[in-house]
């Protein structure tokens, strides 16, 4: 029987931004992202000014600042509260931080069945970070005979679905390393890039300096991703939605080149 999972959209469980807050959290992740800015206890304290407001992001963020003791003392029974606050607005990543702390035992008890539970429960509702943990759990972490390839790619591409760049960077890699479908790969790593995820502008525009994933060299186009590149390292939080109407990908030789709305690959004609 085939593997059978409906791909919620995290975005209609996200509750709306208070304005107000949504700007402190902004000044924080500015402030967090800025090389040599070393002042964590003010980065800190402005996401807890905007978590007061409901800022769920800032909460997320703060509760992993108290995870980790950065701006604040390391405190797990903070982190457990924020968890506890995000669950209680029903956030998807709400859920995955729980997992979290019950894998670790970070303020609870361990207890790995819990966490599973939790995760399941984030990946229910479209949460990027529980599907790729549980793509990764079936495709990578089993042992081989017991890896259930068509789970873990249902996973990875329901995360790629997200608005999330790291959802697109691992499905990229799972395309890439697992199905060999060079074209759908390029393309869901250009998203990754364009959604600011720096790794993934590095390794796309290799794939055209230097010709590789079967692709012919391109240097043109390689150069215009690599200025694209230029303008993450000068602002980290940079984006580019429509990255792939932007910079067209060119065909790959033997593959063509993916077309996403018939979720095939495509020859010239």
């Amino acid at each position: 029987m085939a593997f059978e999972f409906e791909c919620a959209r995290q975005a209609d469980y996200l509750p709306p931004l208070d304005k107000d807050a949504d700007e402190l959290f902004m000044q924080a992740r500015r402030a967090e992202v800025t090389p040599g800015n070393t002042d964590e206890e003010n980065i800190s304290g402005l996401y807890q000014l905007a978590a007061d407001k409901g800022h769920w992001k800032a909460m997320h963020n703060l509760s992993r600042r108290y995870l980790d003791g950065i701006g604040v003392p390391t405190d797990s029974g903070k982190a457990l509260d924020l968890t506890e606050k995000l669950i209680k607005m029903n956030v998807p990543i709400g859920y995955y931080n729980m997992a979290v702390l019950l894998e670790r035992g970070r303020g609870v008890y361990q207890d790995r069945k819990a966490a599973w539970q939790y995760l399941h429960k984030a990946a229910s509702m479209g949460e990027p970070n529980a599907l790729v943990r549980i793509g990764q759990h079936y495709g990578f972490d089993l042992p081989k005979e017991d890896q259930e390839n068509e789970k873990a790619a249902a996973y990875y591409a329901c995360a790629a679905q997200q608005n999330s760049a790291l959802g697109q960077h691992e499905y990229a890699d799972w395309l890439e390393i697992v199905d060999k479908n060079y074209p759908k790969a390029a393309y869901y790593y250009l998203l990754a890039a364009g959604g600011g995820d720096y790794r993934a502008a590095i390794f796309i525009r290799g794939v055209f300096l230097y010709g590789e994933l079967g692709y012919e060299k391109d240097e043109a186009y390689g150069l215009r991703l690599k200025g694209f590149t230029k303008k993450l390292d000068k602002d980290p939080l940079y984006k580019l939605p429509n990255i792939a109407e932007r910079y067209p990908l060119p065909y790959h030789p033997t593959q063509g080149r993916y077309n996403p709305e018939t979720d095939q690959n495509e020859m010239p004609e």
